[in-house]
């Protein structure tokens, strides 16, 4: 065995930041907590290179003293704990100081401070943690001005694995964002390469707030609190049905005012608002709960994110009476706008469809089925693996790709020969052939459809448009408008011309002919993380999925001939997204269930 050696401190320091910044957005979040801690009413956040180059903040908390400077770049050094008891009830954000210590290590660190009611302003430089000498500084008012620069430069390793600049701007916003909920009165100011992101003024409420920062209609945001019971206490805001996201990702949950991540809390809520939701949509929601500080640890990683919460059960309980009551009595109707666009060729579309299932007809008036959307190419990668798990069906729910693998043409002949026998729940339609029954998922089918044409239009470099007289008036967080830059020139590759109307609005101009809900689709590609723009075949996959909806109304016609153009696809067994289109029930399962021998 080699002789065991103590590391030195150079080398202790920098595995000890590892643990605590890992990118741009871990030293923001501790600077943040610290100006927090410290009572600061303006914050201001300056980024250059997504962070990478330059993290600047300003604020007016209550200063640091020329003698605690020293201090501060010390391994645990902390104003907010001073004994083990005190990790039992902590209530400040920071308290485990390790932050300006370990983003010292790792990378160029200049801070002024001038403590309130002082007219004294100190200043040190830190370098790879080799610390400087305070020196006297100048400074406008009281608070902390931090500038780190070139984050990782002595830990290339680390610095490699940044990503892009829209990329790590986008995780400091998904940091910044929570902090600027928690506190609704303060202000927060973000820029980017000296372009102004966020300027989120002082706020009453944290609805208008939540409005403001998320580009969301105050006027459907419910604001609710609960009684306290046993020294819990739960408060928050709700989106009503009128906010929808493709994604989770306007979900904020806060333990004792610290943002946390909770699998428990979030199951809770997003399962609550399936009474209003259908599937495939998600909700906006802040949650607050506050319990006694002894039944929360938050002292299991670095980054204090996660926590265990005692009896989180009883919790999740009292979320689901509070939130639900609050929905059903606050909650109001969905809101349904019916504006006509209409195209340079003559149709119509609806201009604004968010998700809610409609009772449009998929092939009906106003929304014929081209000759187009029968595909005649063969495109492996856009073909979905199957699951694995579908292999199981024995004789029951026999999946159709299972047989298709020994006798496809035979199984295609069987399906065109099915005789049409109605659609159950507008979802799923049945087909009768000799000794089976056929069902067919309807919307995994139209997905299919639409997935292949839009798929062979890419192909080709041919995208059918729609150019409306009247453009889709889309409005966009300032999140999503960063989002909308770095995706435009992909965007209008699939068809989607748009163009900065007003800050914070983008006009579209013209859709893919295929997609039906053009607002719906173009936002669900505003959701893919910056600098990583998906290939293709994800984007039309996202795209078609935002425009056909479960529960559309099909008469006999429609199904046949959506039957028709399914199995005129490359792949007709399996939706998009590896799900089986077809199920096959036997006669003879049905014999053994009736308990029938002959």
């Amino acid at each position: 065995m080699p002789d065991v050696k103590i590391l030195p401190a150079d080398v202790i320091a920098r595995i000890a930041a590892g643990e605590v910044v890992d990118r741009p957005a871990s030293v923001v979040k501790e600077l943040l907590e610290n100006s927090l801690d410290a009572g600061a009413e303006n914050i201001e956040l300056h980024l250059t290179s997504g962070g990478k180059t330059l993290i600047h903040l300003k604020d007016d908390g209550s200063g640091i003293a020329r003698a605690d400077m020293d201090k501060l770049f010390c391994r645990h050094a902390t104003s907010k704990i001073s004994s083990g008891d005190d990790l039992d009830s902590i209530l400040s954000l920071g308290f485990r100081g390790e932050a300006l210590y370990s983003v010292s290590a790792v990378a160029e660190l200049t801070m002024k401070s001038r403590v309130k009611g002082s007219k004294d302003t100190w200043e040190i430089k830190v370098r790879g943690g080799v610390r400087g000498v305070p020196a006297p500084a100048v400074m406008p008012c009281h608070g902390t001005d931090i500038r780190v620069e070139e984050i990782f430069f002595n830990t290339p390793a680390r610095k490699k694995f940044l990503k892009s600049d829209s990329s790590e701007l986008d995780q400091i916003v998904n940091v910044f964002l929570p902090y600027s909920l928690l506190y609704p009165a303060k202000h927060f100011i973000l820029t980017h390469n000296g372009r102004g992101v966020y300027d989120l003024q002082p706020e009453k409420s944290g609805a208008v707030r939540a409005a403001k920062a998320l580009a969301f209609d105050a006027g459907h945001i419910i604001s609710f609190e609960s009684a306290l019971h046993d020294g819990i206490r739960i408060r928050g805001l709700l989106g009503d049905i009128n906010i929808q996201r493709a994604r989770r990702d306007a979900q904020y949950v806060f333990v004792n005012g610290r943002p946390v991540t909770s699998k428990g809390l979030l199951f809770h809520m997003n399962d609550v608002y399936r009474l209003i939701m259908p599937e495939g949509v998600h909700p906006f929601f802040v949650l607050f709960v506050e319990i006694p500080a002894i039944d929360v640890d938050v002292n299991i990683h670095p980054n204090k994110r996660e926590v265990r919460i005692r009896d989180e059960g009883r919790i999740g309980s009292l979320i689901r009476r509070s939130v639900e009551t609050a929905l059903m009595t606050q909650g109001g109707p969905k809101e349904v706008s019916e504006d006509i666009f209409k195209f340079e060729s003559g149709s119509s579309s609806t201009g604004k469809d968010q998700g809610i299932p409609s009772a449009k007809l998929v092939f009906g008036p106003g929304h014929p089925l081209p000759a187009s959307f029968v595909p005649r190419f063969s495109s492996g990668s856009f073909a979905e693996g199957r699951d694995s798990s579908a292999q199981k069906s024995a004789d029951f729910f026999s999946y159709t790709e299972q047989i298709a693998a020994s006798r496809e043409g035979g199984l295609k002949e069987r399906l065109l020969r099915a005789r049409f026998i109605g659609t159950f729940i507008q979802k799923y339609h049945l087909f009768e052939e000799e000794r089976g029954l056929f069902v067919l998922d309807q919307h995994a089918a139209q997905e299919r459809i639409l997935f292949e044409a839009f798929a062979r239009q890419m192909k080709s470099g041919l995208i059918e448009v729609a150019r409306l007289l009247t453009p889709v008036i889309v409005r966009l967080s300032p999140r999503e408008i960063l989002l909308w830059e770095k995706a435009k020139p992909v965007l209008f590759e699939l068809g989607f011309e748009s163009g900065l109307m007003s800050e914070g609005v983008v006009a579209v101009q013209t859709h893919p002919r295929l997609i039906r809900a053009p607002e719906a689709a173009f936002r669900a590609l505003l959701t893919e993380e910056p600098g990583a723009i998906p290939v293709r075949d994800i984007l039309a996959r996202r795209a078609c999925r935002a425009s056909v909806m479960t529960g559309d109304r099909m008469h006999a016609d429609e199904a046949r001939e959506q039957l028709k153009r399914l199995l005129a696809c490359d792949d007709p067994f399996t939706c998009p997204h590896g799900r089986p289109v077809f199920i096959e029930i036997k006669e003879s399962f049905l014999d053994r269930q009736f308990l029938r021998t002959g």
